[in-house]
């Protein structure tokens, strides 16, 4: 951007100035003709003339003397003033049109990178792509550094391209610039730093590196990613303990996807270093909650079904946390039906139903379409259910919401 001002200073310098070297030219045109005056007057005086033809003749000079000087001041129609006020509204007009242009470039950059982005989730980039999609993001994040998510996206770009001390360099600009309330991208970004100087320390944990950890999981605890490297970290700097809590945490967040038995694996290690301490691990915890409900509506509220009426079948604590521990979506005209409710159908990262060991099941008709209770909702409550029965549980829908 400086670069552009100081081409367009250059550019101003000539369009203003014909209007400040209108008066030299002036000048120079006046003293021509004098000397050409002088010149022929000369000439006259010189050649062999009559006493009356000669003065004609110098007359005549004369005449024409004053004739070009009145030419060369009725020349100067437009003042120099004039001039420097059309230079400068010339000069507005151009600082304008490259200042667009400056816009339209940078706006031309987020273009291009959010296409390759949509690409990218459908479709894996060429090379040449990759590289385009970065440099995109990086004059996007440089044009519109108000807007965090394009230096966010370069960051993990440069991460992607295994330029990691690129990348921490960006991350550390980035919580820099975060506002101490926005504690959920404080989170994630301190999690990226950890990351990038874990990779750059050839993997090899420090005491420096797990404090961007802690201080992730101080401000958001149920941060999986910041929990399943600070699990990673602890047990190679041998605290067991810190893993095993880290890992524990995590486990609520994903016992039921398939990245579980890894995680399974490494929590069994942790136990094992911890035992041969001396140490008991209860594991208990380590049972996948499960609970398997048959809900059907009763014949009396059989009749107040619409047509695509949904049922929201909800676990949630007997005593405790408001919000469903597991919430699973189907349609009225399917009951009588069994459901499953499980870990992976949680509402909230870190609140799962393996933390509990009894809970109520609700299974309710949302005639307007929510899962919150509203007068005429019909539903059905039944507690308590433990969660890691094998049996089927019962629920029939029998009242109505008042």
């Amino acid at each position: 951007m400086i670069i552009t001002l100081v081409l367009l200073l250059v550019t101003l310098g000539f369009v203003v100035w014909p209007a400040f070297s209108h008066r030299n030219l002036k000048i120079s045109r006046e003293a021509e003709n004098l000397r050409l005056y002088e010149q022929r007057k000369q000439e006259i005086a010189e050649a062999d003339y009559g006493d009356d033809e000669r003065e004609q003749m110098l007359m005549e000079l004369d005449y024409e003397l004053v004739s070009s000087d009145s030419d060369t001041k009725s020349g100067g129609d437009v003042s120099p003033k004039a001039k420097i006020l059309t230079a400068f509204g010339i000069f507005v007009v151009m600082v304008s049109s490259v200042l667009f242009l400056y816009q339209d470039m940078g706006a031309q950059d987020e273009m291009v990178a959010t296409q390759l982005l949509n690409k990218m989730s459908q479709a894996k980039l060429s090379d040449e792509e990759q590289q385009t999609l970065k440099e995109s993001l990086r004059k996007a994040s440089i044009n519109k550094p108000e807007n965090g998510e394009w230096i966010y996206l370069y960051a993990r770009m440069l991460f992607a391209d295994g330029q990691y001390r690129e990348g921490v360099a960006t991350f550390e600009k980035i919580l820099l610039a975060l506002p101490l309330e926005a504690k959920a991208d404080r989170a994630a970004t301190l999690v990226q730093i950890a990351q990038g100087k874990f990779y750059i320390a050839e993997q090899k944990p420090s005491e420096s590196i797990y404090s961007y950890i802690e201080k992730a999981l101080a401000i958001e605890p149920g941060n999986s990613q910041a929990l399943g490297l600070g699990g990673i970290i602890a047990f190679e700097l041998d605290r067991p303990e810190d893993a095993f809590a880290h890992w524990k945490a995590l486990w609520f967040n994903m016992s039921s996807s398939p990245e579980a038995g890894a995680l399974e694996q490494g929590i069994k290690r942790v136990v094992a270093r911890l035992e041969a301490q001396g140490k008991t691990v209860d594991l208990s915890w380590m049972k996948r909650a499960e609970v398997k409900v048959k809900v059907s509506i009763s014949a009396e509220l059989k009749s107040q079904l619409a047509e695509g009426d949904a049922v929201f079948v909800l676990a949630k604590a007997v005593t405790g946390p408001v919000m469903p521990l597991a919430a699973i979506r189907i349609l009225a005209k399917d009951l009588p039906q069994v459901v499953t409710l499980n870990d992976s159908q949680g509402m909230v990262p870190g609140l799962a139903l393996s933390q509990f060991e009894e809970v109520q099941i609700i299974a309710r008709v949302a005639k307007g379409g929510q899962p919150m209770a509203n007068p005429g909702d019909l539903q059905g409550v039944l507690k308590p259910v433990s969660v890691k029965s094998e049996e089927t549980v019962e629920l029939v829908i029998d009242q109505v919401v008042q």
